[in-house]
């Protein structure tokens, strides 16, 4: 066991030996953990400072304070300091039994205590002042970090607290054992997990323990230790939303196991009717026999959660493949399944939800599921299929039988907890009210509501409540429900769900005052009041307010940017989009609203590199490589410009943007090295005049972008100037109506000279006079058509005083290059 070989070098190899610590690792190891903390030793670890202090400080002092009295007067050898360890262990495990894994707590040596488990903890608070009721309020508030409380339904607390006390210390001691700070990680880690939010607190401290842990090269030398760590750093990180640090960790254990891991696809059938065999998904698992370890513990079959057979009159039960080996997987050791486990939940975090995921997802579990070794891995792997299948209505009727399966196993004796919590930290399972609550969503789903509803009020998740009650259109009893529990006890959740139900603001104030303004939730459900009723201003002061008190609340740093940007404080909003992007880097929405804020604040370069991030996440949004287009253009990223025009023309087909263009084309124009941006500038107007044939400005700019150095232009070059002014030519006067405004008239006129002045040149370096003669009478057609159509109409442009004098110029400067057209190619007819 796991447990016993981290402290081998402790016990000197006499894991069998006679004395207290090696009877406390033999109860861990039989998950006797109440026999443990009755011993009259842990009492004496506990209990030396409690008599008399329970009115000057907290229960958690008193706790830290009496175990580290007893270890600097009674721990001068590892085996005494491991003798104390063993004992926050067996508290960890006790707790983990009653709230992860079953089954529920027994007391062997005195009567069952509903709310106090420990005999020697509720003797003590028997003989204090203190009430029972009292007692479990002190445990549950030394358990409340950064405004955050614990599930309601939490059970036995008090385990958790001296898990927590005990731990610390150990890990505090001038020289700890090695191994004592991976448990206190543990144990933070599952104190985070029954919290309502992420602490910083906690978040802080586990951090610290990662990174102190990868370093340990004592603990990480033993290969078991080395691929558990990092299965366990992985999930912890993948809690937190940290998917690419997660990755990481999943690839080093991955590697550690000698193990590799292939999706491949095979030939075969998924329904009963189907008679063409299809390319279906499999996971093809090798492993390197020499290294692998042979004994292990396993339940028997009859004590492993039950997999339930689908049963669809359509879909069969699992794929049956032409080949009966693609179907087939290697008997894995527990410490494989779970690296397998950590590998599909690693790429389940990491994909977008969607069914084509799924059915990528689906073949890890199959390899899981062919051969169940031990509970906590089936246990993990039947829920994550259910939470697969929960979505599709062939399969969602399963998902909802197993998730009660394993909702019904926590409450078996068998098998023992010992078995039970074999790999339990890096299992990826959920405490079991979470379990719960997931089977009463699929009873929602299901349109079970009042089945779902008798769960959520036993969990007393209140906001589910609501939500029934409301479909069930019954939305006054939610109301009265509340104010039920409320007569029991006011509690600051029960008062911010009674503003939740009845839209009163003034809920959220006495919660607040309640609190004694240090609750988070109760600004957060305040903030939210006035947020989702678009009072943005009002939702500000309060999310503020929430976020000082914990600050890893991912979704109200999202709300505070939002709030903010829509009032355009720019410098507010950049702040919150800032720290939610630290917390969960994976959001182009988030990446792209930061980019908009700097753009606002004018600090361009930080709005560009904020777009590069929002991209990473979200490479077919066209809206984003819009805002790229502009970023890269306001800071002269002018080849980034040209990959991002092209990437909205992928997603969007046409898209023509002037402004922009011909923000490129000047750029291109004064670049020193020209060479490959001009190339690749020319590419991308050559695809956008093909889909856009009739944009004047396009083809003027396109014209501007092949002459870009007149002195040194050839005749090819010339020629195509000259035919993509043509063609913006008449694109401007096919508009029958241009010449009646002033401003497209004078720009047709503009591009006329221009086109004539392109003319002239290309003729003056045409090797052939015929084609020189050509160039000629088609420029003289041109002058003719609009000086013609510009007389038609002139009279009323003149009436108009702003535009006669410049229009009275241009148009003689027309005329005088018509003339100027006339006699140049009568010289070359006549040369002919």
């Amino acid at each position: 066991m796991e447990e016993i070989e981290m402290f081998e070098e402790v016990l000197d190899g006499d894991v069998n030996g006679t004395g207290s610590v090696n009877q406390f690792m033999d109860d861990i190891r039989n998950g006797r953990y109440m026999e443990l903390l009755t011993t009259s030793k842990c009492q004496e670890v506990y209990c030396q400072y409690l008599d008399g202090n329970c009115d000057s400080v907290t229960l958690d002092v008193l706790l830290e304070k009496s175990v580290k009295i007893y270890m600097d007067h009674n721990c001068t050898t590892p085996r005494q300091q491991l003798e104390v360890l063993c004992m926050g262990i067996a508290s960890l495990y006790a707790f983990v039994q009653s709230n992860w894994t079953g089954p529920p707590l027994e007391n062997y040596q005195y009567p069952a205590c509903d709310d106090c488990i420990v005999p020697w903890l509720q003797s003590w608070y028997k003989g204090s002042i203190m009430s029972e009721k009292q007692l479990q309020d002190e445990v549950t508030a030394c358990l409340v970090l950064d405004g955050e409380i614990c599930c309601p339904v939490m059970s036995h607390p008090e385990l958790l607290l001296l898990a927590r006390v005990c731990l610390q210390v150990c890990c505090d001691r001038p020289q700890p054992l090695l191994g004592s700070k991976w448990w206190l990680l543990r144990c933070l880690f599952v104190h985070q997990q029954v919290l309502d939010e992420f602490s910083p607190t906690l978040h802080k401290g586990i951090t610290a323990l990662l990174e102190e842990l990868v370093k340990c090269e004592a603990l990480m030398a033993k290969e078991h230790n080395h691929i558990c760590f990092h299965l366990e750093a992985a999930q912890i990180h993948l809690f937190y939303r940290h998917v690419v640090k997660s990755q990481e960790h999943c690839k080093v254990a991955l590697k550690a196991a000698n193990m590799n891991l292939e999706l491949t696809g095979a030939l075969g059938k998924r329904t009963h009717f189907q008679m063409r065999e299809l390319a279906q998904l499999t996971l093809r698992v090798s492993v390197d026999e020499s290294s692998r370890p042979v004994h292990f513990p396993i339940a028997q079959s009859e004590h492993l959660p039950k997999d339930l057979r689908l049963n669809n009159e359509v879909r069969l039960d699992k794929i049956k493949f032409s080949n009966e080996t693609d179907g087939e997987f290697p008997t894995l050791h527990p410490l494989e399944q779970a690296v397998v486990l950590g590998i599909f939940v690693q790429t389940l975090k990491s994909q977008p939800k969607d069914k084509l995921a799924d059915e990528e997802l689906m073949p890890y579990l199959m390899c899981l599921l062919s051969h169940p070794v031990l509970w906590s891995l089936q246990m993990s792997a039947l829920l994550q299929r259910c939470r697969l299948e929960g979505h599709n209505s062939r399969t969602v009727e399963r998902a909802m039988m197993q998730t009660e399966e394993l909702v019904q196993c926590f409450t078996k004796r068998n098998p023992h907890a010992g078995l039970r919590h074999h790999y339990i930290f890096c299992s990826h399972l959920p405490p079991h009210w979470k379990v719960e609550t997931e089977l009463a969503d699929l009873l929602v789903s299901l349109g079970v509501v009042k089945s779902a509803l008798d769960i959520f009020l036993r969990l007393q998740l209140w906001e589910k409540v609501i939500m029934c009650y409301n479909l069930l259109n019954l939305r006054h009893k939610a109301a009265e429900i509340i104010q039920k529990e409320l007569h029991k006890k006011e509690t600051v959740t029960l008062w911010c769900l009674m503003g939740d139900a009845t839209d009163d603001p003034l809920c959220y104030e006495k919660a607040w005052e309640l609190s004694g303004h240090k609750s988070g939730r109760a600004q957060r459900h305040w903030a939210l009041y006035y947020f989702n009723k678009k009072k943005y201003a009002e939702s500000i002061p309060h999310l503020q307010e929430s976020l000082a008190i914990n600050s890893l609340q991912l979704s109200l740093w999202y709300f505070l940017g939002f709030a903010a940007l829509v009032q355009e404080n720019w410098s507010l909003c950049a702040t919150a989009y800032q720290r939610y992007c630290a917390l969960d880097p994976e959001s182009f929405e988030a990446w792209n609203n930061l980019s908009k804020a700097y753009s606002k604040m004018d600090q361009k370069f930080r709005a560009w590199m904020a777009l590069q991030e929002s991209l990473k996440w979200n490479y077919e949004n066209w809206h984003i490589w819009e805002n790229y287009i502009f970023a890269s253009t306001s800071i002269g990223k002018f080849h980034e410009v040209i990959q991002a025009y092209n990437r909205v023309l992928d997603l969007k087909e046409k898209h023509v943007d002037t402004l922009v263009l011909e923000i490129l084309v000047d750029g291109v124009c004064s670049s020193e090295a020209q060479g490959d941006l001009k190339k690749k500038a020319e590419q991308l107007f050559t695809r956008l005049t093909q889909q856009v044939r009739n944009n004047v400005k396009l083809w003027q700019l396109f014209a501007k972008l092949t002459l870009t150095n007149i002195d040194n232009e050839t005749y090819d070059e010339l020629e195509k100037v000259v035919s993509y002014l043509h063609k913006a030519f008449w694109s401007a006067i096919q508009d029958s109506g241009f010449e009646k405004d002033i401003k497209d008239t004078l720009g047709t006129m503009q591009i006329t000279s221009q086109l004539i002045d392109a003319t002239l040149l290309c003729c003056s370096k045409c090797p052939r006079p015929e084609k020189t003669a050509q160039m000629l009478a088609s420029a003289k057609l041109c002058l003719q058509t609009l000086i013609a159509r510009i007389k038609r109409f002139y009279p009323s442009l003149l009436s108009r005083e702003e535009c006669q004098d410049e229009m009275a110029v241009r148009l003689k400067a027309l005329e005088t290059k018509l003339e100027e057209v006339s006699v140049e190619l009568q010289k070359q007819k006549g040369a002919l």
